[in-house]
Protein backbone atom coordinates (compact mmCIF):
# COMPACT_ATOMS: atom_id res chain seq x y z
CA UNK A 1 0.00 0.00 0.00
CA UNK A 2 1.57 3.42 -0.80
CA UNK A 3 1.49 5.95 2.00
CA UNK A 4 2.04 9.79 2.00
CA UNK A 5 4.35 11.45 4.42
CA UNK A 6 4.22 15.44 4.71
CA UNK A 7 7.25 17.25 5.54
CA UNK A 8 5.84 20.39 7.02
CA UNK A 9 5.91 23.00 9.76
CA UNK A 10 4.80 22.00 12.99
CA UNK A 11 1.71 24.39 13.30
CA UNK A 12 0.04 22.42 10.02
CA UNK A 13 1.23 18.88 10.85
CA UNK A 14 -1.59 18.19 13.44
CA UNK A 15 -4.06 18.90 10.18
CA UNK A 16 -2.01 16.24 8.18
CA UNK A 17 -2.06 13.63 10.94
CA UNK A 18 -6.16 14.26 11.58
CA UNK A 19 -6.47 13.62 7.38
CA UNK A 20 -4.67 10.11 7.63
CA UNK A 21 -1.20 10.87 6.80
CA UNK A 22 2.39 10.80 8.27
CA UNK A 23 3.34 14.12 9.02
CA UNK A 24 7.11 14.62 10.19
CA UNK A 25 7.72 18.48 11.37
CA UNK A 26 10.40 20.40 10.18
CA UNK A 27 11.62 23.38 11.40
CA UNK A 28 13.59 24.84 7.90
CA UNK A 29 14.30 23.92 4.47
CA UNK A 30 17.97 22.61 5.99
CA UNK A 31 15.97 20.22 8.24
CA UNK A 32 13.36 19.18 5.62
CA UNK A 33 16.31 18.78 3.33
CA UNK A 34 18.46 16.03 5.85
CA UNK A 35 14.85 14.02 6.28
CA UNK A 36 13.89 13.97 2.78
CA UNK A 37 17.51 12.56 2.11
CA UNK A 38 16.96 10.00 4.48
CA UNK A 39 13.78 8.88 3.40
CA UNK A 40 14.71 8.77 -0.42
CA UNK A 41 16.45 4.85 0.06
CA UNK A 42 13.66 4.07 1.78
CA UNK A 43 9.89 5.09 0.34
CA UNK A 44 8.05 4.12 -2.21
CA UNK A 45 4.96 6.06 -1.76
CA UNK A 46 4.44 9.89 -2.10
CA UNK A 47 6.21 12.30 -0.07
CA UNK A 48 4.67 16.05 0.06
CA UNK A 49 6.69 18.93 1.10
CA UNK A 50 6.00 22.13 2.50
CA UNK A 51 6.18 24.47 -0.86
CA UNK A 52 8.14 27.05 1.01
CA UNK A 53 10.69 24.02 2.42
CA UNK A 54 10.41 22.73 -1.18
CA UNK A 55 11.40 25.54 -3.11
CA UNK A 56 14.61 26.05 -0.92
CA UNK A 57 15.81 22.61 -1.56
CA UNK A 58 19.38 22.41 -3.25
CA UNK A 59 19.09 21.96 -6.71
CA UNK A 60 21.14 19.06 -6.94
CA UNK A 61 18.53 17.59 -4.86
CA UNK A 62 15.51 19.16 -6.82
CA UNK A 63 16.98 17.52 -9.96
CA UNK A 64 17.56 13.71 -8.33
CA UNK A 65 13.74 14.05 -6.99
CA UNK A 66 12.87 14.63 -10.87
CA UNK A 67 14.54 11.89 -12.29
CA UNK A 68 13.13 9.32 -9.21
CA UNK A 69 10.75 6.91 -10.38
CA UNK A 70 9.58 6.44 -6.05
CA UNK A 71 9.18 8.20 -4.28
CA UNK A 72 7.24 11.05 -5.91
CA UNK A 73 8.06 14.17 -4.21
CA UNK A 74 5.89 17.14 -4.87
CA UNK A 75 5.72 20.43 -3.37
CA UNK A 76 2.56 21.03 -1.23
CA UNK A 77 0.64 24.11 -1.21
CA UNK A 78 1.53 26.20 2.01
CA UNK A 79 -2.05 27.72 2.06
CA UNK A 80 -3.65 31.13 0.82
CA UNK A 81 -1.56 32.66 -1.90
CA UNK A 82 -2.47 35.28 -4.63
CA UNK A 83 -2.43 33.33 -7.68
CA UNK A 84 -4.97 33.16 -9.51
CA UNK A 85 -7.19 30.31 -10.44
CA UNK A 86 -5.08 30.05 -13.75
CA UNK A 87 -1.75 29.58 -12.08
CA UNK A 88 -3.10 27.43 -9.29
CA UNK A 89 -4.72 24.79 -12.47
CA UNK A 90 -1.44 24.97 -14.31
CA UNK A 91 -0.02 23.87 -10.64
CA UNK A 92 -2.08 20.93 -10.57
CA UNK A 93 -2.28 19.78 -13.89
CA UNK A 94 1.88 19.57 -13.42
CA UNK A 95 1.16 16.77 -10.03
CA UNK A 96 -0.82 15.32 -11.74
CA UNK A 97 1.12 14.93 -14.90
CA UNK A 98 4.38 13.95 -12.86
CA UNK A 99 2.11 11.51 -10.62
CA UNK A 100 0.91 9.71 -13.79
CA UNK A 101 2.71 10.41 -16.48
CA UNK A 102 0.33 11.90 -18.82
CA UNK A 103 -1.47 15.19 -19.14
CA UNK A 104 -5.44 15.30 -18.76
CA UNK A 105 -7.05 18.07 -19.52
CA UNK A 106 -11.14 18.94 -18.85
CA UNK A 107 -13.36 21.81 -20.29
CA UNK A 108 -15.45 24.14 -17.96
CA UNK A 109 -18.19 21.17 -17.54
CA UNK A 110 -15.32 18.87 -16.24
CA UNK A 111 -15.48 16.60 -19.18
CA UNK A 112 -12.06 14.98 -20.08
CA UNK A 113 -10.71 16.61 -23.34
Amino acid sequence: MTRLIVLTTPELATGYRLAGASALEVFSPEEASALLEGLLPHERGVVAVHEPYFHALDQTLRTRLDALRAPLVVPLPAGASAEDARERRQRLLQMLWQAVGYEITFDSEGNRQ
